[in-house]
């Protein structure tokens, strides 16, 4: 009787073995990488889509503010003139969120390109809202014309 033959129980050697684990490595670290990038960026996109809506709400505050009496306007208004507290805004954004906006450009009636605002207002503004996450990787900005509303009691408009 013949024993069993040893060439046919040929195994991996360690070498080999050690290339295998080497790539399998590689792949797993690339997928978690991978990973790593798709939540950062979904992170990113959140952020962007919640200061969108947001900017949008402030910009309607203001908005609605300004029109609500004559006296809201701010002839020339400086950065933050409608803050979010003063257009009742405030407590509205998630936390951490900031709400400003520029210094108003002066719009010309005649529809040409808008300019550094000065002492005479034509009564159109227009004013850049921004709104900033608190880790600083998202911003949307947000451009809105505030107009003068008129003043009924006299039958003006300004």
């Amino acid at each position: 009787m013949r024993g069993p033959d040893l060439r046919s129980d040929r195994g991996e050697t360690l070498v080999e073995m050690l290339v295998a684990i080497a790539i399998i490595g590689l792949a797993g670290v690339a997928i978690l990488a991978g990973l790593r990038v798709s939540v950062a960026t979904s992170d990113i996109h959140r952020k962007q889509t919640t200061g969108s809506a947001y900017a949008r709400s402030y910009a309607e505050a203001i908005t609605e503010y300004v029109a609500s009496a004559a006296s809201h306007y701010v002839p020339c208004a400086g950065a933050n003139a409608y803050s979010a507290g003063t257009v009742g805004f405030a407590g509205q954004l998630p936390a951490g969120y900031t709400a400003s906006h520029t210094a108003a450009k002066r719009v010309p009636p005649n529809g040409g390109a808008a300019g550094v605002c000065s002492a005479n207002d034509s009564g159109v503004q227009r004013i850049d809202i921004t709104i900033a996450t608190p880790d600083g990787r998202a911003a949307e900005d947000l451009t809105v014309l505030l107009r003068k509303p008129c003043d009924t009691s006299m039958a003006v408009c300004a």
